[in-house]
Formats: structure tokens, C-alpha cells, sequence
């Protein structure tokens, strides 16, 4: 990860650029807070939230979308949390 970028493949196979905006662990779970890079001039509100499965410090860890909707939301409000915390 450099420069806080991270680049994901979609299900088409094409690499999208994601700016990594908070990591934060909850229920023993790290997730990612990724924010979809965009052309100059455009941006994207759109956050996208996914959890580490397996350990993060080593070379098999990987980025996975969150299956369970409601700890997707969970993640969500906890990042939301955490935003409007740092801003104050």
C-alpha cells in the first residue's frame, strides 16, 4: 500500500483505484474504510467498507467485501463514528 492506495480488481478483471480513508478493528475484526479514486474534477461520496480475512501482518491476509449486512452496517456506523470524531 503506498500512499495510502490500494488497488482492487472488480469481477470484469479491471484494477480500480481505492484511497484507504480510516483502518479501525471492531469485534476483533480489521476493516478498511476505501474511498474509489477519481479522474480530476469528479468525486465519489461513496464509501466502501471491507474486513481483513486473516492476519493482517502477513502476506496472506486479503481485502473481502462483508457478507453479513448487518455487520456491514455495524462497520458502517462505526466508521461514521469515527469521522465525526476526528472532525470535531
Amino acid at each position: 500500500m503506498e500512499d495510502n492506495i490500494i488497488i482492487l480488481e472488480d469481477e470484469h478483471g479491471c484494477s480500480i483505484e481505492f484511497e484507504t480513508i480510516d483502518v479501525f478493528e471492531m469485534d476483533g475484526i480489521t476493516f478498511f474504510a476505501l474511498l474509489e479514486c477519481m479522474p480530476e474534477g469528479q468525486e465519489s461520496d461513496e464509501v466502501l467498507i471491507m474486513k481483513v480475512e486473516g492476519d493482517i501482518d502477513s502476506e496472506e491476509a486479503e481485502l473481502v467485501m462483508v457478507d453479513d449486512e448487518e455487520l456491514l452496517q455495524k462497520a458502517f456506523n462505526e466508521f461514521l463514528r469515527r469521522d465525526e470524531e476526528h472532525e470535531e
